[in-house]
């Protein structure tokens, strides 16, 4: 007779209650538990390996330097005047000019670009035309590492190409502060909102703001703490309280990098005298689709001296009337 190896509670004559968990039954579970904990080790590395690959990758995440020597197109040297930038630590910098050959324009506008795109790409080459066009003169500039210029950009390194070109309007040029409006698209916003910290300016003009860096990451990858892991802030959200000139924002409502949400959280930080544009475009296009809304838009707090009288929106903008601030 073979004894009885079964385990748990028994009755009174020695017998196993219900409910119990014999041999094959307890290596079932045994067997379920291991391959459970496999299962959690497993992806928990594929976890913290996804961790490990975008810290590495940041920089390229961030600033997308590859992209921004793809899409080219052939500058009009009718419209763009090529100028180089010094930079502090002795780099020069790319940058394009628009200005208006018979009068000069009432504002200028210090343009940073967005990530991963230069002055030789045809989509900013289109934005900065319709700022043109609209009576702006216009400075825009590739940061270190794009386009054709040298370098690896940092954040620091990117806050100090503003400031070249900043230096390069206000010294080298001569415009005033007072007519410098500090301008960016995406990451771009970012950077003026940062040159805005350090000087005078007329104003801070955003199109597809980010928050910050961090905030963006976190949205686009949500299961990473990448609030923790970015070494890039980019920090707009905390800085926008601290300014005190005017400041324009404009976001499409159907914007899949940046929600218009978040740009409306950011917008109710900003204590300076303000507007917010909503509008269409994406992302990459807010407040390009329609020139007369961008026009009035800018009008709020800089009124053009002139306009592009042979164009259209440069009549409409220069007609355009003001607007309260909301």
């Amino acid at each position: 007779m073979h004894p009885d190896l079964s385990i748990g509670p028994r009755r009174a004559d020695g017998s196993p209650s219900a409910g119990i968990i014999g041999p094959p039954r307890l290596w079932f579970l045994l067997h379920v538990g291991r391959i459970a904990a496999a299962a959690l080790l497993f992806y928990a590395a594929v976890w913290l390996a996804a961790v490990v690959v975008l810290w590495g990758s940041e920089s390229s995440l961030v600033f997308e330097t590859g992209l921004s020597r793809q899409f080219t197109a052939p500058l009009d040297r009718r419209i763009f005047e090529s100028v180089a930038l010094p930079a502090p630590d002795g780099l020069m910098l790319e940058g394009v000019v628009l200005a208006h050959a018979d009068v000069a324009a009432s504002y200028w506008i210090l343009f940073c670009p967005a990530a991963g795109t230069s002055v030789h790409g045809e989509r900013v080459q289109q934005q900065l035309h319709a700022l043109w066009d609209l009576g702006y003169d216009v400075l825009a500039f590739d940061y270190r590492g794009f386009g054709e210029n040298r370098g690896s950009p940092t954040e620091e390194g990117v806050y100090a190409d503003a400031a070249a070109a900043y230096s390069y309007l206000t010294r080298q040029r001569g415009v005033p502060a007072t007519r410098v409006i500090l301008a960016g698209r995406s990451l771009g916003s970012a950077v003026a909102v940062e040159l805005a910290t350090r000087v005078d300016a007329a104003g801070v003009l955003m199109f597809s703001a980010i928050d910050s860096v961090p905030r963006t990451a976190g949205r686009l990858f949500p299961y990473v703490p990448a609030a923790f892991l970015t070494r890039n802030r980019f920090d707009s959200c905390n800085k926008v309280p601290t300014l005190h000139i005017p400041i324009v924002m404009i976001h499409a409502v159907d914007d899949e990098l940046v929600p218009v949400s978040t740009a409306r959280t950011m917008f109710r930080e900003i204590r300076a005298p303000k507007k917010f544009v909503e509008t269409d475009g994406g992302h990459h296009d807010a407040g390009f689709t329609i020139a007369a809304k961008l026009g009035a838009a800018l009008a709020t707090f800089w009124p053009v001296g002139l306009g592009n009288e042979k164009s259209p929106a440069g009549r409409e903008a220069r007609g355009a009337r003001r607007i309260p601030n909301s």
